[in-house]
């Protein structure tokens, strides 16, 4: 009984200086995991080299080193520094280069450095290489060409990445007419609402799933005023003067909210933007 006893006293001593000490070292790694830099990347030519047979396994674990980097600074809240993206780009190269058929790190680069970084050039230079080895594939042109007619503003040349995306087995039915909307409007919302659901269903981590999720939903709300504005000035003949004429005029009980906490602005042809320019405020997304 007297052991019993003893062995209750010690448990309410120890174990709240357990989970206070436990609390602390928690704390400590968090705080180095947000003080952490990014790390080196071994060129291609040597991890070839030291991976021998197992460059299958050498490209997954690189992979998994790049989407917890990413991870982490996510879950700390802290914004990528450009030493970071190069390491996140060099990593992307070095699991490319290791197995070019390997699809997850096309995908998730085309995720993490167009939408995040704003680095479409480095996407588009990972895109190729998936390009030139996953001839059968036809999500490497359909990247592409979001790319291209989404952030570069080069209607045609996306178009043309779409088309040929169309003639690719398995690709999406609806490709070549949406290469001819492209080609002849370009700019359009909801077009690039298509193109971000096609990464959505392709992404697995959880972090940039959010994210994503979260900016598709900013472009939905943006095309759906845009089909409003087309359908304000077939009926009036001008466009609205703003966004807020919509809401004056019957055509929306009231304007949909920006997830990024912005101001909706209607431009001279008919496009809406957003004043967040769907970055939300102090995360440097």
């Amino acid at each position: 009984m007297r052991g019993r006893l003893l062995l209750v006293l010690l448990a309410a001593l120890f174990v709240p200086l357990y989970l206070f000490v436990a609390a602390g070292v928690w704390e400590q790694r968090a705080e180095a995991r947000r003080s952490a830099e990014a790390g080196y990347v071994i060129p291609s030519k040597f991890s070839r080299i030291l991976a021998l047979d197992h460059k299958g396994v050498l490209s997954d674990f690189l992979l998994l080193r790049t989407i917890t980097f990413f991870g982490e600074r996510v879950m700390a809240d802290q914004p990528l520094s450009d030493k970071d993206w190069r390491f996140i780009i060099g990593s992307l190269d070095a699991v490319t280069d290791l197995d070019p058929y390997f699809l997850d790190p096309y995908i998730l680069g085309e995720g993490l450095l167009t939408w995040e970084s704003g680095k479409v050039e480095e996407a588009n230079r990972l895109l190729e290489k998936g390009r030139k080895y996953r001839t059968w594939d036809w999500q490497m042109p359909f990247y592409l060409g979001f790319n291209y007619f989404y952030f570069l503003g080069d209607n045609n040349k996306g178009a043309e990445y779409l088309l040929e995306a169309g003639r690719l087995p398995d690709s999406l039915s609806f490709l070549p007419e949406l290469a001819s909307r492209i080609g002849y409007y370009g700019g359009k919302s909801k077009e690039a609402t298509v193109f971000l659901k096609g990464i959505l269903a392709q992404t697995h981590d959880r972090q940039l799933k959010a994210r994503l999720e979260k900016r598709l939903l900013a472009l939905e709300r943006a095309a759906s005023l845009e089909e409003l504005v087309a359908r304000f000035k077939k009926e009036h003949g001008r466009l609205p003067e703003n966004v807020e004429e919509l809401v004056a005029k019957g055509y929306l009980q009231k304007l949909p909210e920006d997830p990024y906490g912005g101001e909706w602005v209607l431009m001279d042809f008919g496009r809406v933007f957003s004043t967040s320019k769907f970055v939300s405020a102090g995360n440097g997304e």
